[in-house]
């Protein structure tokens, strides 16, 4: 592989509002950057606690929902005989299942033996009703069991720590029995336990679809959690600050970020970027840009029912729309026993997304056209800005997660205690 084309998978994954990777990139520095703090200024029993919360929490925040997930593919679904790669907004509706069925071809992606058409088929024996209802107990359930692995993780830490504040002050743990409860610094905190409830509706309503979304959820059980279970006051607006900023640098920020430079540059430069790179670097828009053809062959699309655009889909493979969709992902393809291209039918095709590119592409068109260079330049140029946008919200991202908000959490920590010592430390010793 080129380095041209890693350059522009790396960007196409970190400019991609759908891709984890950005993400983990962000929490990877935010939690590398608050474990080394901590034990700077706090102290190996502190660096320790926030190494195993920070390191600990980022293992399970990103690889419990796949893990989970990954066990009830093989468990109950291989057990129901459905194929969990379906996605069961593909038999949800009559016209679109339909479809689906009508024009499957190739191998499932998940599976050598089994065709789209069986796949499909076996989904749609009661209608769909088990696929759909067992896909939501998949998405509840590894969602919950993540959130429980955190819950999990919490306890443990907060013990682990406990009993190395004990080791060294060289006591015994059975002396210290009367004090081993850690949230008597604020009592409010005492019979509360993280809540959940709202989780299900909001993953009926869309979360499952959407794996950025999904980790939402995520987030906002673990930062409950994180704030129910702090071991004291300090420790709580300690965590308000690292969260809060953390929520906003991770999902707001980026999508901020993305919208201004675009603006600037669609505006000002007469250069928009909202499509992605893997359609600026792709030969054939190049072709399309300078031959003038995109507006005209995106007007060949029906603007009718379901399924005439579906069909147009299928029946236009060469049409710059349907080439964008696939190169952007909006549209799966599948191999056939020969090696054959086809659109995978069991994977959903989301109208709005492609709408949306066909407004980015028509845009794009009438821009170029009162650039007055060449389809070369007018693309370098796109390009350019699209890497500027996306790394600029990753490192801006991780400039503030990696040093502005954790010298704010010192900052408060010194100002409230007077110290930047480990005041969960300090409690329990003084308490013992």
């Amino acid at each position: 592989m080129s380095i041209q084309k890693i350059s522009t998978k790396v960007i196409s994954t970190l400019g991609n509002k759908e891709s984890l990777l950005p993400i983990m990139l962000k929490d990877g520095v935010d939690s590398a950057s608050l474990t080394y703090k901590s034990y700077k200024a706090g102290g190996v029993i502190e660096g320790i606690d926030r190494g195993i919360d920070e390191f600990g929490t980022q293992a399970i925040w990103i690889g419990g929902i796949p893990f989970f997930k990954f066990l009830i593919d093989k468990s109950i679904y291989k057990l129901a005989k459905i194929n969990p790669a379906v996605d069961p907004r593909v038999i949800s509706d009559k016209e679109y299942s339909k479809w689906a069925l009508d024009n499957a071809k190739g191998i499932m992606s998940n599976d050598k033996t089994q065709s789209v058409k069986e796949a499909i088929s076996k989904c749609l024996k009661d209608g769909g009703k088990a696929a759909k209802s067992l896909y939501i107990a998949k998405v509840a359930l590894s969602t919950a069991l993540t959130l429980g692995a955190y819950f999990l993780l919490t306890k443990l830490k907060q013990k682990n720590t406990k009993n190395n504040i004990l080791k060294e002050m060289n006591n015994n743990v059975a002396s210290c029995n009367n004090h081993s409860k850690i949230f008597d610094d604020i009592a409010e905190f005492k019979s509360k336990s993280p809540s959940f409830k709202g989780i299900a509706g909001n993953i009926i309503n869309g979360v499952m679809y959407n794996p950025v979304h999904n980790m939402k959820i995520i987030d906002a059980g673990i930062t409950s959690e994180r704030l129910l279970c702090s071991r004291n006051a300090t420790e709580f607006c300690e965590h308000a600050i690292k969260e809060g900023g953390f929520l906003f640098f991770i999902y707001g920020f980026g999508n901020l970020i993305e919208k201004g430079i675009n603006k600037i540059s669609s505006a000002v430069l007469k250069t928009p970027i909202d499509l992605p790179i893997d359609v600026l670097t792709d030969e054939s828009y190049k072709k399309a840009l300078q031959g003038g053809s995109i507006i005209k062959e995106l007007e060949s699309m029906p603007a009718g029912k379901l399924t005439d655009k579906l069909n147009f889909i299928i029946n236009n493979p060469d049409n710059i729309l349907v080439k964008a969709a696939k190169k952007s992902k909006i549209i799966s393809t599948v191999k056939d026993a020969n090696g054959n291209m086809h659109t995978d039918t069991s994977k959903f095709i989301d109208m709005k997304k492609l709408e949306e590119l066909a407004e980015n592409l028509k845009t794009a068109q009438k821009k170029f056209e009162i650039s007055g260079i060449s389809a070369e330049k007018y693309i370098k140029k796109a390009k350019g800005l699209k890497i500027l946008s996306v790394m600029a919200n990753i490192g801006i991202s991780c400039l503030f997660l990696g040093v502005i908000i954790p010298k704010l959490i010192y900052l408060y920590r010194e100002k409230k205690t007077g110290t930047t010592k480990f005041h969960v430390e300090e409690n329990m010793k003084n308490k013992a």
